[in-house]
């Protein structure tokens, strides 16, 4: 049988810890290793994890000198792990108990497999109703990180070879997805196999807190208006410029036409660049916008200016 590492990073995650370890645990697909990456917790985390190590001698803490955030955290904790498979855990969602077995049967030849999740508010068992069952074309993927990290599996030799051109400031998961479409491709088991908690300390909603404190509940005219001023403001962040240039020199014309030649576009700045990229949006709208509940003359606008609606919430260009 294929080895399969769990890749489990920590920051005072106390509250829900135990929870995600036992789901862990309890999975029907045997379990080659743990690594418990903690990133400078100050409270009860590892003397938690420091428990189930006790008890299972295949969790591996590991503790950081200094704190790396959860980015380099995830990439560092990637590297230690030695299974055939590495699939990536949050400390605070719970997983299903055949969501392994599952991704394993699933991932074939590809480089990364990932997995639908549900975010009702409680976790109840058998009457979850939120499934989200991520669109992950690489098109969809240039404008948004659909694919997070507690959804995959993924080869180790496709981890090591992916960040060896990392530049530490993408998020992982989506440097992950994106090359993962680079290269073997993804794929993906449709159903949900984990609960995604979701509450206000997770990194995300600190990320959005520090760099989008401007966002209203309900937005209307609001992405468009400041969706133009952010998206001019993240065309000259230097992350903006790695990523979009990165994925323009890795397709062609030939090879990812489309996602090539949207990324060169969303690298240039004049206003015909714009026109034409928000033209391609409309255009392939059921590729980039994806919105099919949403139809008739609405849906082509707001494809049209769905660079400006992402650019309006987007924080993943400012770690």
């Amino acid at each position: 049988m294929k080895t399969v590492s769990i890749v489990l990073c920590s920051f005072n995650g106390e509250r829900f810890l135990k929870e995600q370890i036992e789901s862990i645990v309890c999975q029907t697909y045997p379990i080659h290793e743990i690594i418990f990456q903690d990133d400078g917790s100050t409270d009860r985390t590892l003397e938690i994890a420091q428990t189930y190590a006790d008890q299972y001698p295949f969790i591996r803490i590991c503790r950081n000198t200094e704190n790396l955030g959860f980015n380099r955290n995830f990439e560092n904790a990637l590297k230690k792990a030695t299974g055939d498979f590495i699939a990536i855990a949050d400390q605070d969602d719970i997983w299903y108990p055949q969501k392994i077995e599952k991704q394993v049967q699933a991932i074939g030849t590809h480089d990364l497999c990932i997995s639908g999740y549900h975010t009702d508010a409680t976790y109840q068992p058998g009457h979850m109703k939120k499934a989200v069952i991520p669109h992950h074309n690489l098109e969809y993927l240039l404008f948004y990180d659909s694919t997070p990290g507690h959804s995959m599996l993924l080869t180790r030799e496709f981890a090591h070879r992916a960040f060896s051109l990392w530049d530490g400031h993408i998020l992982y998961d989506w440097w992950l997805s994106v090359n993962a479409h680079l290269g073997n491709g993804i794929a993906c088991v449709n159903e949900a196999l984990n609960w995604h908690r979701p509450h206000q300390g997770s990194a995300i909603h600190k990320l959005n807190a520090q760099y989008a404190s401007y966002l209203v509940k309900k937005p209307t005219w609001q992405p468009y208006l400041y969706g133009f001023k952010k998206f001019r403001e993240q065309q000259h962040l230097a992350t903006w410029n790695f990523f979009y240039g990165y994925i323009h020199q890795q397709t062609t014309p030939h090879k990812q036409a489309l996602a090539h030649r949207l990324s060169g576009l969303l690298l240039k700045k004049d206003l015909w660049s714009l026109f034409q990229l928000c033209s391609l949006c409309m255009r392939f709208k059921r590729l980039i916008y994806f919105y099919p509940q949403q139809k008739g003359l609405i849906s082509y606008v707001r494809s049209f200016c769905y660079p400006m609606i992402r650019a309006y919430g987007n924080t993943y260009f400012y770690l």
